[in-house]
């Protein structure tokens, strides 16, 4: 139920995201986009495609989100939309934590599953990446189609109850962590084309690390 609540959350936000882009390219005027959510602040060329960094995402935990866009050439919306839908690719990090007070249902049990974990592993998941497709235009039918591809809880602090210090710690390596998954994706021909299963391959490699690091510390203070 809790993920059904969470991923509805990002597939809503996708929609705004989508609209306020439709909303932006129809508008002309600096001052009629000024304060529209999910602006580009960052664009990196690959050869296949390019990656985005976008602000603005209207979700209280979000932490980084990047967009994939394979490279189309000679295409404008019209013929796009007259022969296929694109599809662009969604690189989302958000945080764990609680920040609500009081503490909703979902929250609480998100806290009980996370004290479990920890007493079985050592572990705390502090952030979660979603990878989601979505259409860069309309669908014939006239709405936008996307799919989650995959989701994955991260354990990003080294040592439970962590203080300020390493909750930035977590939080700027779940940054880095989304940065150089979004720069992955320029050195893939087809990303989009990828499944869980290659995702799962690509984080346990880029996570190999930090667990590594986590066990080193644990083993220093045991």
């Amino acid at each position: 139920m809790l993920l059904g609540r969470l991923l509805g959350d990002r597939l809503d936000s996708v929609c705004r995201m989508l609209q306020s882009n439709k909303d932006i390219n129809r508008d002309t005027e600096s001052t009629a986009v000024k304060g529209k959510p999910f602006q580009p602040t960052q664009s990196i060329d690959g050869e296949f495609g390019f990656i985005s960094l976008l602000e603005g995402r209207d979700t209280p935990r979000a932490v980084r989100t990047w967009m994939y866009s394979p490279k189309r050439q000679h295409l404008n919306s019209g013929q796009m939309i007259a022969t296929s839908v694109p599809l662009d690719l969604h690189i989302y990090m958000d945080a764990l934590e609680s920040k609500a007070n009081p503490m909703t249902l979902a929250m609480m049990e998100e806290n009980g599953r996370a004290e479990a974990l920890f007493q079985q592993t050592g572990e705390t998941n502090t952030h979660r990446i979603h990878i989601l497709k979505a259409s860069h235009f309309l669908n014939v039918k006239g709405f936008y189609d996307y799919e989650l591809v995959f989701w994955q809880d991260l354990a990003l602090a080294l040592v439970k109850g962590s203080s300020q210090a390493q909750e930035r710690y977590a939080k700027t390596l779940a940054i880095k962590l989304t940065d150089i998954l979004a720069n992955r994706c320029l050195d893939i021909p087809r990303p989009l084309d990828m499944k869980r299963e290659e995702w799962e391959v690509i984080m346990a490699r880029l996570m190999a690390p930090i667990h590594a690091k986590r066990k080193s510390l644990q083993g220093l203070t045991a």
